[in-house]
């Protein structure tokens, strides 16, 4: 009995020391990628400067989720480790406005490496950009997204140090089941054309790219995230399994109204239905139409579409 309980307690002490071996392997290989140079040859794009352009940056910013890291008014917060800095790391996403320890030095050029390819002005990656759900963004819309960036008001704040120990270990993981940064998930040769279209006549391709902000959440076949819902985030099945039943006109009072056809309501704390909702008609009719296209994902492959937070 006691050999036996000896055995176990070295076959347990083993799995734990390879575990060990692992977070620490883990933990290293990010500290070099925080640390690591690249080089990014980017294109050039004019950047608009009509009030039009810059207030539909203003929608774009809360529609890719911007002000979710770096605060409502993009000047930086402290986004993990607020409490327990010690134990879960500290993590703040950097000030966005054109103040002194902000973006007051950027070019159109750094602009754009930054935001689809996840690389600072000082060629250093910025390790949670996902800057792979950016790359897609059309000349018009990163256009309109950097108009806006530019005329925010001057903000000095300045965020403490990152302490990379804790989120790197856990919350990238959590976030991103690859477990890569950005940089590692981007052909930046291939990426660095930005693209043109497609045309807003051409209405499934066109829905197809405005609904591209929603598989950050919704996953890449927009079926749910389960491990996002196990985290307490609202990660709905969106197919036409969930919305099958729906009507376009429900679908308009949802994303501009909040309620879906229960009468529940979408809660604003991750869902930016109030910014989608200033989309214009020719573009929720876009979206729509995408999401109807999708193949019906059964329930037992994702979450049915449901009142949570999110």
């Amino acid at each position: 009995m006691n050999k036996s309980l000896k055995w176990l307690g070295i076959l347990f002490g083993g799995i734990l020391g390879i575990a060990l071996i692992g977070l620490l392997g883990y933990f290293i290989y990010w500290q070099i990628q925080a640390r690591r140079t690249i080089e990014v040859d980017v294109a050039s794009l004019e950047i608009p400067t009509d009030q039009t352009s810059i207030d539909r940056g203003e929608i774009l910013v809360e529609i890719v989720r911007c002000t979710e890291c770096h605060g409502k008014d993009l000047s930086g917060i402290v986004w993990a480790g607020r409490q327990r800095p010690i134990l879960t790391g500290l993590f703040g996403p950097s000030n966005l406005t054109p103040g002194e320890n902000g973006l007051e030095n950027y070019t159109d050029e750094d602009y754009v490496r930054a935001i689809r390819h996840g690389v600072g002005q000082d060629g250093k990656a910025l390790i949670y950009m996902p800057s792979n759900f950016y790359v897609d963004l059309n000349e018009s819309d990163l256009g309109d997204i950097i108009a806006y960036l530019k005329t925010l008001p001057p903000s000095d704040e300045a965020g403490p140090p990152n302490n990379w120990f804790g989120p790197l270990l856990w919350n990238f993981v959590l976030s991103n089941p690859q477990g890569l940064p950005a940089i590692k998930m981007i052909d930046h040769e291939a990426v660095r054309e930005i693209p043109i279209g497609p045309e807003p006549g051409d209405t499934l391709a066109y829905g197809e790219y405005l609904a591209l902000p929603c598989k950050s959440c919704h996953g890449d076949d927009f079926a749910g995230v389960p491990l996002l819902e196990r985290l307490g985030v609202a990660s709905p099945n969106i197919t036409p399994y969930s919305l099958g039943d729906w009507t376009e006109e429900e679908f308009f009072i949802a994303m501009r109204e909040g309620a879906v056809p229960d009468g529940t309501f979408i809660p604003q704390s991750l869902m930016p239905w109030t910014a989608i909702g200033q989309l214009t008609d020719e573009e929720l009719h876009a979206i729509w139409v995408y999401l109807q296209s999708l193949p019906a994902v059964a329930p037992e492959d994702a979450i049915e579409f449901q009142n949570s937070e999110g």
